[in-house]
Order: structure tokens, then C-alpha cells, then sequence
């Protein structure tokens, strides 16, 4: 049974806080938007991982393999986090993200997103890298900080290509809430498990602990059939030289 909502023991968002608004989208993010849910429908039916809001990580190959390793790439990022007020937010890269993402509570340390490589920020942390690497078909891979405080609002990804794939690295150890709710049920990262799910369901973050919350989000290539496979690897090079990808590259200097 679905639990219900709580209330939130901090405040989402201070008034006089930074504010990232979304700029006017461009004429194909908009015709991708209104063509999601008769694609997807098609996607769904060609899924060797079924059409569950949840997914068991076993069902996507490399995860479970890295999973052990989460205690050394916490390590790592220490250092980061130390220094974190230097890690964009996420809102302050990519515009299109500026609903979700309007404040500089949710940060983004990003590693590689459609081919392209952030080298400087993979230098920094070789073991989170390596793990990537033995975890086949990655579309996109960064740190996802999200401070005190951060609320990400009830929103649905664009398609059913690929699955999120959340590995906690940090969790908060008070007893504020910490969580997401996909299609509706309310779920709490565990430490050294994955979190798979399907991003087209409806689903809303909270952090309203005292502390940062950090997971390794990857997005990764759903298992098709054939039809499902082309037409996936079809709209990952359509996003590829779209303005989404872009001006994320010259955020991060690439």
C-alpha cells in the first residue's frame, strides 16, 4: 500500500534563494514531449525487462558487479564535498532542467552524458570511473548532490530507452526525510543497493534531513528487442546534436 505523504520538517526552498528559470523550449523538445507517451507505448511492448515503475537491478547487466564498491567511492568523493559549493547545480547547466531544478540546492558533478566525457571531473575520481566502465550501455553518468532542504517536484523523463540507476554514496544519518516517490509509492535509498526504475513514471525527491544526500546516477540502455533497440539508439543520436546535450557541454566546458 502507497504510504502517505508527510510533512516536510525544513523548508523547500528559502525565499530569497537563487532561482533558475526555463527558458522558452525549442520546437523539437516540445515535438519530442508531445510524441513521449504514443512512443513509449511502442518501447514498452518491446522491454526484455518488463514496463514496472521498479526494476530489480539484477535485470540490468554490470550493476550488481559494482555494487560492492560503494564504501570506496565514498571515499573519493570526500574530498569533493568538502569544496561542493564548487559543483554547479544542475538548474545552472541545463535549462531544460529548470523546473525540476530551480534552485541551487541539487548539484551535478558530471562525468560522461551521450559519448561526451567530462575528463577533469573523471581524473578525480578513477574508482567511480572504473566502475562505470564495466557497466554496459551508460547514456549518462554523474554525482547527484542534493543539500538540505532540496525538493525536486512530482515530473517524468522523456523516454522509455533507458532506465535511472541510483547507487547511494551518501545518506543522511538524522531521522529527516530522505526519499522518492515513484508512481506514487514512497521508497528510501539503502546503502550499497541499486534503485532502478523507469524515469516515465511520475516520481518527486525529497532531502528534508540536516545532511547531503549523494547517489551515483547513471541512465542506462534498456534491454529491446530489435524494433525497440533501433529505434532507442535512433533518439539517443537525436539528443546527442540536439540544444539539450549542447548546452550542457558548454556548461561544463566541453
Amino acid at each position: 500500500m502507497n504510504q502517505p505523504a508527510r510533512q516536510s520538517k525544513v523548508a523547500h526552498n528559502p525565499p530569497d534563494a537563487e532561482r533558475y528559470i526555463r527558458p522558452k523550449q525549442k520546437r523539437l523538445i516540445r515535438l519530442g514531449k508531445r510524441l513521449r507517451d504514443p512512443v513509449n507505448r511502442l518501447l514498452a511492448g518491446q522491454s526484455k525487462v518488463g514496463d514496472a515503475p521498479i526494476i530489480d537491478p539484477a535485470l540490468v547487466p554490470g550493476l550488481n558487479e559494482v555494487a560492492h564498491q560503494w564504501a570506496a567511492m565514498r571515499a573519493e568523493i570526500a574530498p569533493l564535498m568538502r569544496e561542493r559549493e564548487a559543483i554547479p547545480p544542475l538548474g545552472r547547466i541545463s535549462p531544460d532542467h529548470r523546473r525540476i531544478a530551480s534552485t541551487p540546492a541539487w548539484k551535478s558533478f558530471f562525468f560522461q552524458g551521450y559519448g561526451y566525457h567530462v575528463e577533469q571531473n573523471e581524473a578525480r575520481c578513477p574508482t567511480i570511473v572504473e566502475a562505470i566502465s564495466r557497466i554496459p550501455g551508460v547514456v549518462v553518468a554523474f554525482l547527484s548532490i542534493m543539500e538540505p532542504g532540496t525538493h525536486v517536484p512530482r515530473h517524468r523523463g522523456l523516454t522509455k530507452s533507458w532506465l535511472n540507476c541510483h547507487l547511494p554514496l551518501m545518506l543522511p544519518d538524522d531521522d529527516g526525510r530522505c526519499e522518492i516517490a515513484i508512481n506514487d509509492k514512497i521508497v528510501q535509498w539503502r546503502k550499497g543497493e541499486w534503485l532502478v526504475f523507469d524515469e516515465t513514471y511520475p516520481h518527486e525527491v525529497w532531502n528534508q534531513s540536516g545532511e547531503p544526500r549523494v547517489v551515483l546516477l547513471l541512465q542506462v540502455q534498456r534491454q529491446m528487442r530489435l524494433a525497440g533497440h533501433l529505434a532507442s539508439r535512433a533518439l539517443y543520436h537525436a539528443i546527442r546534436h540536439s540544444s539539450f546535450v549542447g548546452d550542457v557541454r558548454k556548461s561544463v566546458g566541453k
